[in-house]
């Protein structure tokens, strides 16, 4: 009797268990000392495959690997010997043949007198997934799915403590004008096209990162010196010559490349510094071209870029800049006839600083546009009191290219009550040979409006006078190299020939620069020049006097 009853508690309990095990949610399985499986639940057969009679009947040494056999063995183990919870986290196959990360919790507890092992399983892949996806995100950009700065940072260090790396920062040539003409989609798809080549470019140990709106860098883990990174340049730079195709069509992207490779010492900073500096020079030449860093070219990129701080704070308050005025004189050399606008600036530490010097640094830094818009302000608001005289402004490739520049140009004039017609752009011979067709329509609104276009600096090759014919310009300058050398060359004096007499014929008007002598005018008038710049008539005048000397010679002309 006494045994009846103790195999109906058995049953009755065993039946709760069952119950138990199916109710909990998670994958349960139930193990005695001798590594049996005694009871699985649903939710582990879903998990795993097969159902709850195949588990019973199958020794774990089935399923598992030899590594994974040693490890339940000594788990198993360790939580019957004392009776101590254990939790380990590890990858099991699910039935389906995905890799699935389980957190398996391990208790000892007794089922009547039997010391059994109760394991459940907490599926956690979806959480490791988004951990691993967060991960992705912290190191990976965005755009492109190449590493971002921050791993790059990471890798460079890494590899400065392994050996002796290069860092090559790469820019991609005026790839700003390319994004305002088609738009940020067609700009987005050219970043992805040139980050797929670069990563293909890219040795298999080479690590390429995008570190900017359109700058990129390869970290090359072994690159010991000077000769060693121009030949990565080189090679990178023959690579990605090809035109890259995006939703607009094939395109064609220039790129800028600065390097520097790790001394014994350097820190990651240092490096990417010294990568910046050697990237800066680049940029400062035409496309495809590659700089290498050294201790000069620090010197000098810290030297402009503190000029560049500078100017830009110069720009903001208009106090150290100033606009002076070079008189133009007829044939006769007496009569004004116009004025250029030239920019000066007077540095309060430096003195005065030639603009061979800043302009180039406004340029590169985009300075230009509110330079130039500046210049040309205080220029009008100066020369609308002489509305019979030309006023000359130079207007640089990288004005031609902002956005509505035609129309601000036309709203000065209109602001300051300027006829159009009295206003003349000069542009160089090299600015107008390139020009696409955007530059052409900006310059054609101006020509509409009656703004007067001139060719500056123009014969510098003798290739130029093919093309004067083809440009739509009203007046040519020629270069002061040519007038200088005028007494002492026949070339000179038969380029300027040449010119006068293509201008003539195509009633183009012509201005001879850099007249610094009597015999050099003597010179251009029996050629048949009617408009001569230069020293021997004015030096560029501060406003003041420019507008003293317009008058006197105004008054002088009318008498």
């Amino acid at each position: 009797m006494q045994q009846a009853e103790q195999g109906h508690a058995d049953a009755a309990l065993g039946a709760c268990m069952r119950m138990t095990l199916e109710a909990l949610p998670s994958p349960v399985l139930l193990i005695d000392r001798n590594d049996r499986i005694l009871d699985v639940n649903q939710a582990f057969c879903d998990l795993a495959g097969q159902d709850r009679s195949y588990w019973l009947s199958t020794p774990i040494q089935a399923y598992l690997s030899a590594d994974q056999i040693a490890r339940f063995t000594a788990e198993h183990a360790q939580v019957f010997a004392t009776g101590a919870d254990l939790e380990t986290e590890e990858v099991i196959d699910g039935h389906d043949g995905t890799r699935r990360n389980v957190v398996t919790r391990r208790r000892r507890i007794l089922v009547g007198e039997t010391p059994l092992v109760l394991t459940i399983l907490t599926d956690i892949t979806p959480l490791r997934a988004a951990e691993a996806h967060i991960r992705h995100l912290a190191y990976h950009d965005g755009l492109t799915g190449l590493f971002n700065r921050t791993a790059l940072n990471e890798q460079l260090a890494e590899a400065l403590a392994d050996g002796a790396p290069a860092l090559l920062l790469i820019d991609l040539y005026q790839f700003k004008d390319i994004n305002d003409a088609f738009g940020d989609g067609v700009g987005d798809a050219l970043l992805r096209a040139f980050a797929y080549r670069l990563a293909g470019a890219a040795r298999g140990s080479d690590r390429v990162a995008r570190t900017g709106g359109d700058t990129f860098a390869v970290l090359i883990d072994a690159c010991p010196d000077a000769a060693a990174a121009e030949t990565a340049c080189r090679r990178l730079l023959a690579l990605l010559d090809a035109p890259l195709v995006g939703p607009s069509g094939a395109v064609s992207l220039g790129v800028s490349i600065g390097c520097a490779w790790a001394e014994p010492g350097l820190s990651a900073d240092e490096l990417h510094h010294r990568a910046e500096f050697a990237l800066y020079e680049a940029k400062r030449q035409p496309a495809n071209a590659f700089c290498l860093y050294d201790a000069a070219l620090a010197d000098e990129v810290h030297a402009r870029r503190t000029l560049e701080a500078d100017l830009r704070a110069a720009l903001a308050t208009g106090g150290q800049l100033d606009v002076h005025y070079q008189p133009v004189i007829d044939a006769g050399g007496h009569r004004v006839v116009g004025v250029e606008a030239l920019v000066r600036w007077h540095h309060p530490q430096q003195g005065m600083i030639p603009p061979l010097h800043f302009i180039p640094i406004a340029e590169a830094s985009g300075l230009i546009v509110p330079l130039g818009e500046w210049v040309l302000d205080r220029a009008v608001a100066m020369m609308v009191r002489f509305p019979a005289l030309a006023l000359a402004v130079n207007l640089s490739p990288i004005q031609l290219r902002s956005p509505d520049i035609d129309t601000r140009i036309l709203a000065v004039l209109a602001r300051h009550g300027m006829d159009p017609r009295q206003l003349q752009l000069e542009v160089t011979e090299s600015t107008m040979l390139a020009m696409d067709a955007g530059v052409e329509l900006v310059l054609a609104r101006l020509r509409e409006a009656g703004v007067q276009l001139v060719l500056d600096d123009f014969g510098t090759g003798y290739s130029s006078l093919s093309h004067l014919h083809k440009l739509a310009v009203d007046r040519v300058k020629i270069d002061q190299s040519f007038v200088r050398d005028l007494a002492r060359s026949q070339d000179a004096r038969a380029i300027i020939q040449a010119v006068l007499g293509i201008g003539q014929s195509l009633g183009i008007g012509v201005t001879a620069e850099g007249v610094e002598d009597e015999l050099q005018q003597s010179f251009l008038r029996s050629f048949g020049c009617h408009e001569y710049q230069g020293y021997l008539f004015s030096r560029p005048l501060p406003a003041t006097e420019a507008a003293a000397f317009l008058e006197a010679h105004t008054e002088r002309a009318a008498a």
